[in-house]
């Protein structure tokens, strides 16, 4: 262990040590001496240090909380420190490391003992940019980390040589500023601050290991290898499959060659016994043979026969099918959840299968008609008739049969709704429906509840308040619709005649709660579909919504009058308060991110199934996702997010039921 461990750990220890002693015996004792209770007598004539102590000790456990991070700040802002230099080598070992331990190729070593040939070494002196040239999948990437370990040594050796860092170019585009961009993505991944790497940039401290110039849109690439040049790094490498290279003006090219069928067959030899019976499997497909041109497509089909058996359906289908038939689960789900997530990172230019779903506006296309059709058909209006009927059957319990009819009647301004979904030829989803409709009538059942619980409170309190309530909302909604203030003060006047005529009751104030609370609910709601709707590609122009929420109302009428609630023929304070509440419903229909986000997320569960983790986790096992969740290669990304999931899946079904406990195919 070298000093600065043991400095750290040092203070980690006494860290919890002051900690412990502060939380679980000072304060406490402190708080009970401070509640009228007694020190304990073990302390005697010490128990008037007992706030010194607290203070003092609390002091010290935020000193050696603080003590790291503020170090680490004050270092950053020091760039000819040393310590700066080692922990960004530190970073970006620990990062080489991890894409090492991670990667396709390591797969390959553990399961067979022998890692494919990945090409030449790179130099370590580099007088003119670099270009590592090769088809996809042939080991560039492989071949950059090891670059990057061999710079790595130097650097620690001779503190003049440059840090060497690999950074994915996919990420930049041209409206990015590339050398703020390349600060980010250093303060990203290697935690190099802003201040640090613009002085290392500057004073040539930095070598840059480019990786994936192909993930640039090819319009964007000049530009990007342009601004390569302007940075005038003293040690620069470029990883890419096209010509694009040739606009640098000057550099050296190291060409990765493909594999020739006689590397091939010493890899299999080198495998032995392992890969014993690919030679004949090969031999019946010449084929399969032009395909493995790459150490990626070796690794692939290897570790596909390794599962199962070689057959010649292309190598990356067969590398997928022998993968799937040892998961569990259905293997369509499974599939299918995997293209979802490759065409996310395809999308996002990463490799990385995201459990969380990022904004909508990345996967919205990606789900089929069936599912939108089941959101603006079914679970959305299935919502607005649950909330219209909860509303009706609060408000009649509360404040009478005629102001829930009053509720009932003004439902029908939700037909003005912007979202329809065109009709499919499969006409299911009553689950849909069944589903909103509870989850619209709990959530506005509560919420009016809750509001008209409010609503008495508030006749609780001073005569004033209670009589200012009703204009002041009145008013403001009034402004909110009509955007004149003398049309508001005019539009005011009415309820707050009532307010005094009526004494500003309780059942005004419950009425004008409900129907606030319940109105600013559904007009989010139908605010967030409008959005979700405007957010969908390639669908007919939206058009009007549901006709048939009045119907909706009048259940909840009929319920409220079954339970026993009665007909207020003299309900104006009521009747005035609701309407002018649920008159804010079309102030609230606006489309509100959060709320567009939240309702689209049901779109994705038939691609992407609520397991999230589960799936990921059961394609790690498989070989299929690798490196911290990362797909292996941008060429297996692609051709996963291409795939027909129905097709492959039942070609993973047919093997599956081929396999047999005691058969004699090789397993992994």
């Amino acid at each position: 262990m070298d000093h600065r461990r043991l400095v750290r750990t040092s203070r980690l220890i006494a860290l919890i040590g002051a900690g412990g002693v502060t939380c679980l015996v000072v304060l406490p004792i402190a708080i009970n001496a401070a509640t009228g209770g007694s020190a304990p007598r073990v302390l005697g004539p010490y128990a008037t240090w007992l706030w010194p102590s607290l203070v003092l000790s609390t002091a010290v456990t935020a000193a050696l909380a603080a003590w790291e991070p503020l170090s680490a700040l004050l270092v950053q802002r020091r760039p000819a420190h040393p310590a700066n230099r080692t922990a960004a080598l530190d970073r970006v070992e620990r990062y080489v490391r991890d894409r090492r331990d991670g990667s396709l190729a390591e797969q390959v070593r553990l399961k067979l003992g022998v890692v494919p040939r990945v090409g030449p070494s790179l130099p370590t002196r580099l007088r003119a940019p670099l270009v590592v040239h090769g088809e996809p999948g042939a080991g560039k990437t492989s071949l950059l980390l090891d670059l990057a370990d061999a710079l790595l040594g130097r650097a620690r050796a001779d503190a003049d040589r440059p840090v060497p860092v690999v950074v994915d170019l996919g990420s930049w585009r041209r409206a990015d500023d590339f050398a703020e961009w390349l600060l980010r993505a250093l303060a990203r991944r290697y935690r190099i601050g802003a201040r640090l790497g613009r002085t290392w940039l500057r004073d040539r401290r930095l070598a840059v290991l480019f990786d994936g110039l192909d993930d640039v849109p090819a319009a964007d690439r000049a530009d990007c290898l342009a601004w390569i040049t302007a940075l005038k790094l003293p040690q620069v490498v470029v990883c890419c499959s096209t010509d694009d290279y040739e606009r640098l003006p000057r550099y050296d090219v190291v060409q990765v060659e493909p594999l020739r069928r006689n590397d091939v067959q010493d890899l299999i030899a080198s495998c032995a016994p392992r890969l014993d019976g690919l030679h004949e499997a090969l031999a019946k497909n010449p084929d399969l043979v032009e395909e493995v041109r790459t150490p990626l497509a070796f690794g692939l089909l290897a570790l596909a026969y390794r599962a199962g058996r070689a057959e010649y359906r292309g190598i990356l289908d067969t590398y997928l099918v022998e993968s799937a038939a040892r998961g569990p689960g259905r293997a369509e789900r499974t599939l299918r959840a995997l293209r979802f997530l490759a065409r996310i990172s395809r999308r996002r230019v990463d490799l990385v299968a995201r459990h969380r779903l990022p904004r909508r506006e990345v996967w919205l296309d990606f789900v089929g008609p069936a599912v939108v059709w089941r959101l603006f058909r079914r679970a959305g209006p299935g919502a607005l008739a649950g909330a219209v009927t909860a509303l009706c059957l609060v408000v009649g319990l509360r404040l009478g049969l005629t102001a829930a009819g009053v509720a009932a009647v003004a439902s029908i301004g939700l037909t003005r709704g912007r979202f329809a979904a065109p009709a499919v030829a499969r006409a299911r989803g009553i689950r849909w429906a069944a589903a909103g409709f509870v989850l619209g009538a709990v959530v506005v059942g509560g919420v009016a509840l809750l509001a008209d619980r409010l609503g008495g409170l508030v006749a609780l309190s001073p005569v004033w308040l209670a009589h200012a309530v009703l204009p002041v909302v009145a008013y403001l909604v009034a402004l909110g619709a009509t955007r004149d203030r003398y049309w508001a003060v005019a539009c005011a006047l009415a309820p707050t005649a009532v307010s005094v005529w009526t004494g500003a009751s309780a059942d005004l104030l419950a009425g004008l709660a409900i129907g606030l609370a319940s109105g600013a609910v559904v007009g989010v709601f139908t605010g967030g579909l409008t959005g979700v709707w405007e957010s969908l590609r390639d669908l007919p122009a939206a058009g009007r919504g549901p006709r048939w929420s009045p119907v909706a109302g009048l259940v909840g009428v009929g319920l409220a009058a079954v339970l026993g609630a009665g007909v207020r023929w003299q309900a104006v304070d009521a009747l005035t308060g609701l309407v002018v509440g649920l008159a804010v419903t079309p102030r609230c229909t606006r489309s509100y991110e959060p709320v567009a986000e939240l309702i689209a997320k049901p779109l994705a569960l038939d691609e992407f199934p609520l397991r999230r983790k589960a799936v990921i986790q059961s394609a790690r096992d498989r070989v299929l996702l690798v490196d911290d969740n990362r797909f292996p290669h941008a060429v297996v990304r692609d051709h996963v997010a291409g795939c027909d999931p129905v097709e492959l899946g039942a070609t993973v079904e047919r093997r599956r039921d081929g396999l047999s406990p005691t058969g004699s195919d090789p397993t992994a």
